[in-house]
């Protein structure tokens, strides 16, 4: 009885993550149908949290980078990079469109030589 107890509480825990995550992607479907030609959803992890932010293409990691830091009221002492996946983007000149990135991109800002 006790198995069975159990296994309804595992079940019912994994419908709601479930519904959760069904209910993020409807979400984030909506971000990106409302997005104009040349904008990028941004979702960046930072040491204060989620940041989620539209940028058109042509932005300069560089302005990303500043634009997250004043916003999440990060240190201006430290020097951040963005990282997508295990790739450091550089050089913060360049822009998000020069690395590929389109329509929707998950990434990090990262102290620089905080061992990404």
């Amino acid at each position: 009885m006790d198995d069975a107890l159990a296994g309804l509480k595992a079940a019912k825990a994994l419908e709601v993550e479930g519904e959760r995550e069904v209910e993020e992607a409807l979400h984030e479907l909506h971000d990106l149908e409302n997005l104009k030609p040349h904008e990028i959803l941004l979702k960046i992890a930072t040491p204060k949290g989620l940041f989620v932010g539209i940028f058109r293409d042509n932005t300069t990691v560089a302005t990303v980078i500043e634009t997250v830091v004043e916003k999440k009221d990060l240190s201006r002492k430290d020097t951040f990079e963005l990282v997508h996946g295990e790739t450091v983007v550089q050089p913060v000149n360049r822009t998000l469109e020069s690395f590929g990135l389109k329509h929707k991109a998950d990434l990090e800002l990262v102290a620089q030589g905080s061992g990404v």
